[in-house]
């Protein structure tokens, strides 16, 4: 048997192989961030297919930090009973999921909230300057976190993903080109590290030490003023030290399209945040690592996992274009996954909703 079919385990749970269904914002969601019948049947598709674990789109803490329309929220009680039906048609096939906890910060849509950050400036990302966070304003984003994190445990899903990248507000306290401050929240690492720590303290007292809290981590901005590979490996090692129990390794503040490479058309252009797994692998022992970023070739992901980079590999618009993608690998479909990366689906987002427009854009060719 492949290795990529061999059981492994987040905390403790089992997972049934090594294939996770990694975070895409979805755009489907009601007014206030209810789950829709059209997202239960996008996760199911996915958990039908046979993936082993789905870390849903991230979802908002607190009104304030929505980053778009249509985003999914956890930010108040009423929202529980759609997330419990979501947990429901997962479960149904044998499937994990995570709820991915997220505050945009100043990746934000303007018509959603006002954009705000460690201190005032632009974020890469949208060309907008942030409002400087007060210590009570962080405290409360701080709280926010651990709120929404025990509304997710009482509806029935399996875990917590921190989201600790993009260029979002996590990524942005950790980062020196958008952490500015020479209070206890800025300065060195260790002081810009602090956020993210009160906020994994937050969610580990309200969900308890047996429940599964796992970040998707930006170990590395793509610029030279901002985090360095070394200073992320450090933060994994510290994370790793104080109770997390995966790290799904991407980038951090972007200030091009890092995290939405485009294209993907041969193996070597795949995998390009396999350097970042091998710098954090050393810091963190056994820790359960995913490795997420343009994998498209089963062969390619099998030789990440034997060599023990990685544990996981967390693919997101190849689920999207194949929900059934894991049951077709399983039973002999070997060649690359069909998805090529060229964003059709993110077409209309944040209207239409995430979807694989490629045959529509061959019927109208």
């Amino acid at each position: 048997m492949s290795i990529l079919f061999q059981p492994y385990p987040i905390g403790k749970l089992t997972l049934k192989n090594r294939f996770i269904k990694s975070s895409t914002a979805e755009s489907m969601a009601g007014p206030n961030g209810e789950v829709t019948p059209d997202l239960l049947a996008f996760y199911e598709a996915v958990a039908k297919g046979g993936a082993a674990c789905i870390f849903l789109g991230h979802s908002f803490v607190h009104p304030l930090g929505k980053a778009s329309h249509r985003m999914t929220g956890v930010h108040e009680d009423g929202l529980i009973p759609g997330l419990r039906s979501l947990a429901d048609v997962i479960h149904r096939h044998d499937c994990f999921v995570f709820a991915q906890l997220n505050f945009a910060g100043s990746r934000v849509d303007r018509e959603c909230a006002e954009p705000v950050g460690p201190s005032p400036v632009i974020n890469p990302a949208t060309g907008l300057v942030a409002r400087e966070l007060n210590s009570s304003g962080i405290l409360e984003i701080i709280q926010a976190f651990g709120k929404a994190a025990a509304r997710v445990r009482e509806a029935g899903l399996d875990g917590i993903l921190i989201h600790g990248g993009h260029g979002y507000l996590v990524s942005l306290f950790i980062s020196p080109l958008t952490n500015r401050r020479t209070d206890e929240w800025g300065g060195e690492g260790q002081r810009r590290f602090r956020f993210l720590e009160e906020v994994y303290r937050s969610i580990r007292n309200a969900v308890g030490e047996d429940y599964p809290v796992a970040i998707k981590l930006g170990v590395k901005d793509d610029t030279e003023e901002g985090l360095p590979l070394e200073e992320g490996a450090e933060l994994a090692a510290r994370l790793a030290g104080i109770g997390i129990d995966a790290i799904e390794i991407s980038a951090g503040v972007a200030t091009k399209a890092v995290t939405n490479r485009s294209h993907i058309l041969s193996r070597d252009e795949e995998a390009y945040f396999l350097p970042y797994a091998k710098a954090v692998r050393p810091k963190v022992g056994k820790l359960p690592l995913s490795l997420v970023g343009g994998l498209r070739s089963p062969e390619l992901m099998e030789e990440i996992i034997a060599s023990g980079w990685a544990d996981f590999v967390s693919l997101a618009r190849p689920f999207i274009c194949e929900p059934d993608l894991v049951n077709k690998i399983r039973t002999g479909r070997w060649e690359p996954v069909s998805c090529t990366r060229d964003d059709r689906c993110r077409a209309g987002f944040g209207k239409e909703g995430l979807r694989c427009r490629r045959d529509e854009a061959s019927k109208s060719a």
